[in-house]
């Protein structure tokens, strides 16, 4: 492995060549070519500046150059070769042998058993590409979730609905999105026509996921038996044609999402299938859009109608209404109310206008009122609470005042430091802004331009924080469901600021101080999560969170799990957690941020450390919300409810599932992110068991090599070994 390791991680300097050991305790056997910079020219430096020192630090008689020019590519010149054959005949110099990579590491191998061996990670070099150009980002994070999710649905509209599988487009979106993997795109240091090119491919791969997906859950509702719901809607009589049929074409399909088409037809009766794309059950609060229907609410407030809500096989239950609109000639009632999913499956939920009694009020507004309707109170705490956490926030900051766990009368947040509802800075000037982040002049608060109580209940509650950022405006949403442990976090706002001479680079981030004195960080990597001693500021990367732990005041754990839908460079300097969410860098790209940003956050207090599954878990459930599909009253041979696929065992992850590339066999992927072997059941339901005879496992280019024992009844048993992966191969 030819490497350039970074220079944030111990040891330093690093060895010109040693053994790195992963966590699973495989290695792989590196050559540090750091020192060597980006060309390599043939002639007599060669000696001081690649084997002299390698031979020196190593004792093996031997080094390996890599010589060509060009920016991380491009081959050698016919200077090169000229040298090379001129110095091949010098009499007192050492050998020179053209050769690959392979020959060198093979010798290497051989020859290099007292090599050093390195534990933990290599790579943090050039921190600011965590952050540049976050729009790259965004939508890197944004297709990866969907492409797994159209996967994922357009199997099971292969397996179940008879659908054909759309291999070419997916095919075809997984390309677009990881030609920006490209080294200086997805690190945000590409010129701006780069920028623009990688997300025209973005769009278009989100256009193919979409598609795919809307078929195969579209084809999945329609073979589900809804026609014992027929009449029983206890909503007003209609006559007319239902004009909502065809409402909603197009809406919130921003990003790839699902469209919020209407499908309902001559009734006040909305059903609706929500499918649940994780293989764990799954109790949460859905929201979702529904329309005007043929009886019309013209010259009625749309957010006066009251709505019922049936689960299959169970009461109804009062909907909330937390707000309306219209689109495109059509108006909406957007409802929320709880739901309750089995693993990657479904359940059709109906929805009817009718009264009915509210629902016991699990989620609050804490502000006070006053009976005048046209006053307030003045100088109110406010803040949202549910069943299981208490938020209070600082009507001065518009940040975090107070955010407590009920289960142990903990506040996670420091009483002694401000936290602000957004902070900015400005990175002062030098060389490389996309690569490297220079010093920031200090933090300032958003200035608060308002705050504003939303919904209150029973199943969400909403506090609005509007923010003027210099010239820019936010609005931060902090949003609390019931039966849910975390408090959401909704940043929308125009970003116009940009980096000058005389000011530097400015920067906008969210940063809480914990009620600890230290923090233990630990984040999440690919595959995995790594605890960092990193805690004078440095950014550092996670995937989708970072988690932090620290003693309290009282002699208690506390701490907090920050997940986030589109960022990746975190800091901890102190007491503080940061995350960085704009970084205008202006080189090579002089205006990447101006525009639009949309960013969603997660907090959850936290009593003990972090197990990495847990935080796993969340984040997979934070990433992949519910989808819903209109559907009508029809015959189908599929029930109201159903599990396709279900992982039963602690600390096992479904990382894909999908047809196999050559072939009619399905494949099933499982990651282990712990330190010890699991042993995970796979429960195949209903709808597809009986179609499935045997179960492989197979490598990961999903070629068979030994059969998995114990598969019946649709059921199989597997150990993934730890920090491992294994692969199904099922056969139909």
């Amino acid at each position: 492995y030819m490497h350039r390791p970074g220079s944030h991680t111990p040891p330093q300097p690093r060895p010109e060549a040693f053994w790195w050991r992963g966590p699973d305790g495989s290695k792989v056997l590196v050559r540090n070519d750091m020192r060597r910079g980006y060309n390599g020219e043939i002639g007599p430096s060669m000696v001081s500046g690649c084997l002299q020192p390698f031979v020196t630090e190593t004792g093996l008689p031997c080094s390996l150059f890599q010589y060509g020019v060009g920016d991380h590519g491009g081959g050698p010149t016919r200077r090169d070769l000229e040298r090379l054959t001129e110095m091949q005949g010098w009499p007192v110099y050492p050998s020179l042998v053209s050769a690959t990579n392979h020959d060198f590491f093979r010798r290497l191998e051989k020859e290099g058993s007292g090599l050093p061996v390195i534990d933990g990670e290599l790579n943090m070099e050039f921190t600011g590409c965590y952050t540049s150009q976050s729009l790259i980002k965004k939508a890197n994070r944004s297709a990866g979730r969907r492409l797994v999710e159209a996967e994922t649905a357009a199997t099971l509209g292969w397996l179940v609905g008879g659908q054909e599988y759309p291999a070419g487009p997916l095919t075809t979106a997984w390309q677009d999105t990881l030609f920006s993997h490209f080294h200086d795109i997805l690190p945000g240091s590409c010129v701006r026509d780069s920028r623009t090119y990688a997300h025209g491919l973005y769009q278009q791969a989100m256009a193919r996921t979409s598609s795919a997906q809307t078929t195969a859950l579209r084809g999945l509702a329609g073979i589900v038996d809804t026609s014992s719901l027929e009449g029983s809607s206890p909503g007003p009589e209609v006559t007319s044609s239902d004009r909502a049929l065809g409402a909603g074409a197009g809406y919130g399909s921003a990003d790839g999402s699902l469209s919020a088409y209407s499908y309902s037809t001559n009734s006040s009766q909305r059903i609706l299938l929500v499918y649940n794309p994780l293989p764990v059950r799954r109790e949460e609060i859905l929201e979702t859009a529904v329309w005007d229907t043929g009886h019309g609410w013209d010259g009625v407030d749309q957010e006066d109608i009251a709505f019922q809500v049936t689960p299959p096989g169970d009461e109804p239950v009062r909907a909330q209404v937390i707000g309306a609109g219209d689109y495109w000639g059509h108006r909406f009632v957007t409802l929320a109310f709880p739901v309750s999913l089995p693993p990657m499956g479904y359940a059709v939920y109906e929805v009817t206008e009718g009264e009915m009694a509210p629902a016991e009020s699990r989620t609050v507004q804490l502000g006070s009122t006053v009976e005048c309707f046209y006053s307030q109170y003045e100088r109110s705490t406010e803040g949202i609470e549910n069943d299981l956490i208490r938020l209070e926030i600082n009507t001065r900051t518009g940040g975090i005042l107070r955010l407590v766990d009920k289960a142990t009368g903990a506040d996670i947040v420091s009483p002694d430091a401000q936290a602000n509802a957004l902070e900015y800075g400005y990175e002062r000037t030098g060389p490389m802004s996309a690569w490297i982040i220079q010093p920031t002049g200090g933090w300032s608060g958003a200035r608060v331009l308002n705050i504003t109580r939303g919904t209150d209940g029973p199943f969400k509650a909403t506090l609005k924080v509007e923010l003027k950022v210099e010239d820019s405006e936010f609005t931060l949403t902090y949003e609390v469901r019931a039966g849910d442990d975390a408090v959401y976090l909704h940043i929308t706002g125009l970003w116009r600021e940009y980096w000058t001479q005389e000011k530097g680079g400015p920067a906008l981030r969210f940063s809480l101080p914990l009620n600890a004195a230290t923090l233990a960080p630990r984040y999440e990597t690919p595959f995995g999560a790594i605890d960092r001693t990193l805690e004078n500021g440095e950014e550092v990367p996670a995937l989708r969170w970072a988690a932090v732990t620290g003693t309290n005041s009282a002699g208690g754990a506390t701490g907090c799990l920050l997940i986030n839908d589109s960022k990746h460079g975190h800091s901890v300097l102190g007491n503080r957690l940061n995350l960085t969410l704009i970084r205008s860098s202006h080189d090579p790209d002089p205006l990447p941020e101006v525009g639009p940003h949309e960013i969603h956050l997660s907090i959850t207090p936290l009593s003990a450390p972090v197990v990495t599954q847990h935080a796993i878990a969340a984040a997979d459930r934070f990433d992949h919300a519910p989808c819903v599909v209109s559907t009508g009253l029809h015959s189908g041979t599929l029930p109201l409810s159903a599990s396709f696929v279900e992982l039963s065992g602690e600390g096992v992850v479904m990382t894909s599932f999908k047809k196999a590339e050559k072939g009619e066999d399905l494949i099933l992927r499982l990651m282990n992110p712990t330190a010890s072997d699991q042993e995970c059941r796979v429960i195949f339901g209903a709808p597809l068991k009986s179609s499935l005879v045997s179960v492989d496992l197979a490598d990961v280019l999903e070629e068979a090599v030994e059969s998995a024992e114990g598969f019946t009844d649709g059921r199989v048993t597997v150990t993934v070994p730890a920090y491992g992966f294994v692969t199904l191969r099922i056969h139909r």
